[in-house]
């Protein structure tokens, strides 16, 4: 058995943390430190008035300052505080050994970036969040996760079970779960005295999993991957929950339009077979940061409308981006052959498929099976689905 030697220390900028030594060569060691008690010590120096959470802010004097403060904790910091208690801490290498080149270099074993969304009201949070498991419980799907974690998916990746999403209740506080590889993406409602919030946190416990090294230089790098996946789920959710599509704008889709240059676009039908796998198609896109292409989408349609993708020519693709933009739910971005969606355009893809796959598909289910119910002459009531 190997003994280890733990160091639990309070630091005046950081707060508590602890340090570990392994007493067996090479001498591993192990640093774990916290951001947000770094944050809360910065703002008590600076007299800044705050209320804390367990692992974040509820609310803050000067919102902007504390996130210079949080954006200030980066590697050079790190780095200049594990050094600095090497030198106060006793240690495996002595001033000889360090002499002679045996020394420490950081890397990083496991990285955690959350945001925390605050509610006004505590109840609002909690409705939000269980609208989001319901509808977001496919987060985990492999083409949804290449797109929050801007990764390419490969087939052992995607086959493997480390794509996947789970939703764990304990006690009444349920919490979402979202897997890539070694990676995990967790939401949960917290609540307090005064209000409520909303965590949505990405732990990246192998740096590998996205390419990128695992010494502290690349902080930076996991930094950005980290807050990039947490703002596309937000953004994802946010449009599911509060979807304004008004009728005007939906009856204006069900007819061809023209625009101010004469360009005449056919109309967008709800239901139409071609329409809502095109949408379906745009929804897998929806996430991705850089946009999307002609030949993207071409394969995934095809896929959608059961026919090969040799038959679906690029100039059928091109006639359906042509729609798409000149309805106002697509634009181009600059300089390149992307496109993306619009914030009009994000909503009206998912109404288009939440009301299909909900109404119309159930709908359709439902008299399937009346038909065969009634075939047999055997029908049953149940009186709670009355109610």
């Amino acid at each position: 058995m190997v003994n280890f030697y733990y160091f639990y220390c309070v630091d005046g900028d950081l707060g508590p943390f602890f340090l570990k030594f392994c007493s067996y060569f090479p001498y591993a060691a192990k640093l774990c430190i916290n951001g947000n008690e770094y944050l809360k010590r910065q703002l008590d120096k600076r007299a800044i008035g705050f209320e804390a959470l367990d692992n974040g802010l509820l609310s803050c004097e000067e919102p902007a300052t504390a996130q210079a403060v949080a954006n200030g904790f980066n590697e050079h910091r790190i780095e200049r505080f594990f050094r600095k208690w090497l030198k106060l801490l006793p240690h495996p290498f002595p001033a000889a050994d360090r002499k002679a080149g045996y020394l420490y270099k950081l890397s990083v074993l496991q990285a955690e970036f959350a945001l925390t969304q605050v509610w006004d009201r505590p109840v609002h949070g909690r409705e939000f969040f269980e609208q989001v498991i319901r509808d977001n419980i496919d987060l985990g799907r492999p083409e949804k996760v290449q797109l929050i974690f801007a990764r390419k998916m490969r087939k052992t990746t995607a086959t493997d079970g480390r794509c996947r999403t789970r939703v764990i209740t304990e006690g009444v506080i349920p919490s979402l779960h979202v897997y890539y590889k070694n990676t995990h993406l967790k939401q949960y409602h917290k609540t307090c005295k005064s209000g409520a919030a909303l965590r949505t946190e990405t732990t990246i416990n192998n740096s590998y999993d996205f390419a990128v090294g695992r010494l502290i230089r690349n902080l930076p790098k996991l930094r950005d991957i980290g807050f990039a996946a947490n703002r596309r789920v937000l953004e994802v959710e946010t449009v599911s929950h509060d979807n304004r599509v008004g009728a005007l704008a939906f009856d204006t889709l069900q007819k061809p339009v023209t625009n101010d240059e004469g360009q005449r676009a056919s109309a967008l039908r709800f239901g139409d077979g071609r329409v809502q796998a095109l949408f379906a198609v745009l929804m897998l896109l929806s996430l991705n940061i850089e946009g999307f292409r002609n030949r993207q989408l071409r394969p995934l349609l095809a896929q959608m409308l059961g026919s090969q993708e040799n038959q679906f020519t690029q100039g059928r693709m091109t006639y359906d981006l042509r729609r798409l933009r000149l309805h106002g739910l697509i634009e181009r971005i600059e300089t390149t052959h992307r496109y993306q969606l619009t914030r009009k355009g994000l909503g009206v893809v998912f109404i288009y498929q939440r009301t299909y796959a909900r109404l119309l598909r159930s709908l359709g289910d439902e008299r399937e099976n009346d038909r065969h119910e009634r075939n047999h002459c055997e029908i049953a009531i149940n009186p709670s689905s009355l109610a």
